[in-house]
């Protein structure tokens, strides 16, 4: 038979680790607390499409729906035209991507000269895109000439596949690089040395593909298809933003590609530091 002092005894015992264990968890979500936050109240829309259509007379790659954090945007589309002189200067042009009745995203854009290709301005929306949506969506092109319409055509847009790439080494590391078998959205850049942007203020990034794949590979089979040119400090704080087109019979989501490094302590460094992150798709999991 247990006497009082000893279930006081026992009870005090329980009451001391209940409360140590109450405050290792208070403790560990206060410093866990952002992290805690993100994952349990913070929905995350993230998102990130590639559209392309095309019809006799247009041809439409890398139209980009997507979400970043706070920002919805689409287009940043390159349009090419099927027959000669179809695009003149002062051409106005509306395109009105349709994802249904209630979401229409519109962007209007003058023809500055005489050709046939035609890079789309990204526009910003508050509208949160649905995937259902996308899977339906058409590209109204109108065009004015002269004060008259002579073009009103609806082309198909189809959802490309798309895989996320990433490449990295000890020191630095390019995340969030979105490929499709034509269309490339340069990632995000970023070091472990806190003083990079003092050390190198300037820097190159080149991403390339393999052209030559004869079992030989050396940086010399590779062809550059972006090129970005900037302040350290604005491709950390991921200011540096690019799109590259590939023309190719063969898909980029088939090739290796890789991104080259130069880093720079002023604007014409005649000895920068170089270096090259192979870049790998993420897989579905990871």
């Amino acid at each position: 038979m247990v006497d009082g002092d000893d279930m006081n005894k026992e009870v005090k015992k329980q009451l001391i680790l209940s409360f140590v264990l109450l405050a290792l968890l208070m403790t560990t979500l206060f410093f866990w607390y952002p992290n805690f936050v993100f994952h349990t109240y913070v929905e995350t829309l993230d998102y990130q499409y590639c559209l392309s259509g095309t019809n006799d007379e247009l041809a439409i790659d890398g139209y980009e729906i997507y979400q970043d954090g706070k920002t919805q945007g689409y287009g940043h589309a390159r349009m090419i035209s099927l027959k000669p002189d179809f695009f003149q200067k002062g051409d106005d042009i509306t395109l009105t991507l349709v994802l249904s009745d209630d979401v229409q995203l519109a962007q209007s854009m003058t023809v500055e000269n005489d050709h046939d290709v035609i890079i789309m301005q990204e526009q910003k929306t508050d509208q949160i895109l649905q995937e259902d949506d996308i899977q339906k969506a058409q590209l109204q092109v109108e065009i004015v000439r002269d004060q008259k319409e002579i073009y009103s055509q609806s082309i198909t847009m189809k959802n490309q596949d798309m895989l996320t790439y990433t490449g990295a080494n000890k020191d630095y590391s390019l995340t969030n690089v979105y490929v499709t078998s034509s269309w490339l959205k340069t990632g995000i850049f970023s070091s472990k040395n806190e003083d990079i942007a003092k050390e190198y203020p300037y820097m190159i990034v080149d991403y390339l593909y393999l052209k030559d794949q004869d079992g030989s590979e050396d940086i010399n089979d590779y062809e550059r298809f972006v090129y970005m040119n900037g302040k350290t400090e604005d491709f950390l704080t991921n200011q540096m933003k690019n799109i590259g087109y590939y023309d190719g019979e063969e898909s980029l989501l088939d090739m290796n590609l890789c991104c080259v490094i130069t880093l720079m302590k002023e604007e014409n460094d005649t000895n920068p530091y170089t270096f090259i992150l192979p870049l790998n798709p993420v897989q579905k999991g990871e």
